[in-house]
């Protein structure tokens, strides 16, 4: 087993080990949240299963970087860095809504290779490698292929995060372009992107925790993404260049 392979194994096991102890707290609501200094929040449980993965990974790679949204950076002697956010979505999360997930992707020499989301309350979990296709609990998956903004379901996060990253405008015009606009936020937009049940996905903040382990699947399920704000655009490719384009003329990247 080569380096990349022996590396997208352990993604995967690692993945779905972090999401099945993510899922057992949920459903026993064991849950203690507080704020972090930016002033989002985080339960103990993010902590929790992102030391799982850690140890996990560093387990079998201790060359390797490691990025996790709830501690310090590593960084690595090798080429590879793993990207990791425990839970995407901790708001829903601690309320007991059930569209958060486990995200963790690879990079090596700085370019993500591999990626996996496991939302466990749900039962589903969509992956990629490049080169080789997404997969959508184990089935192959495509993004949707309408061409028309009038005719496109486009997911977006809280205005608050518009107000946030001074990009109000770019809200504006979503909701003047779009033909539908829902508030499915996190990492359940872009499931449902990648398969094919929306059109496009509006996010003005992320983090590399937040998209790095996506970029591998949006690419391989046929859709592209593009930086705006301090977020980015993700949609299929039919609709890519007329929505970021609608969008791009009042920010700056």
């Amino acid at each position: 087993m080569d380096a990349h392979s022996s590396r997208i194994k352990a993604l995967f096991d690692t993945t779905d080990r972090v999401a099945a102890f993510v899922l057992t707290q949920y459903l026993s609501q064991n849950i203690a949240i507080s704020r972090k200094l930016d002033g989002s929040e985080v339960t103990n449980v993010d902590i929790e299963a992102e030391n799982i993965a850690r140890e996990c990974i560093e387990s079998l790679f201790p060359d390797d970087g490691f990025l996790g949204e709830e501690s310090s950076e590593v960084q690595g002697a090798s080429e590879y860095r793993w990207v990791v956010d425990p839970i995407d979505g901790t708001a829903s999360f601690a309320r007991g809504v059930p569209l958060f997930g486990t995200l963790i992707g690879l990079e090596y020499r700085k370019k993500p290779i591999a990626g996996m989301a496991s939302l466990p309350a749900l039962g589903e979990s969509i992956s990629a490698v490049i080169g080789n296709g997404a997969l959508y609990n184990n089935t192959p998956t495509k993004v949707s292929e309408t061409d028309d903004l009038q005719d496109a379901m486009i997911c977006t996060t809280s205005f608050d995060y518009y107000r946030q990253t001074s990009s109000e405008s770019l809200y504006k015009k979503l909701l003047e372009c779009a033909g539908s606009t829902r508030g499915w936020s996190d990492c359940y937009g872009y499931l449902l992107l990648c398969t094919g049940r929306i059109d496009c996905v509006v996010e003005p903040l992320l983090h590399p925790w937040d998209i790095t382990p996506w970029l591998p699947i949006i690419a391989e399920s046929g859709g592209r993404f593009t930086p705006i704000a301090k977020g980015g655009v993700a949609t299929n490719a039919n609709l890519h260049e007329t929505l970021y384009h609608a969008l791009h003329d009042d920010i700056t990247n």
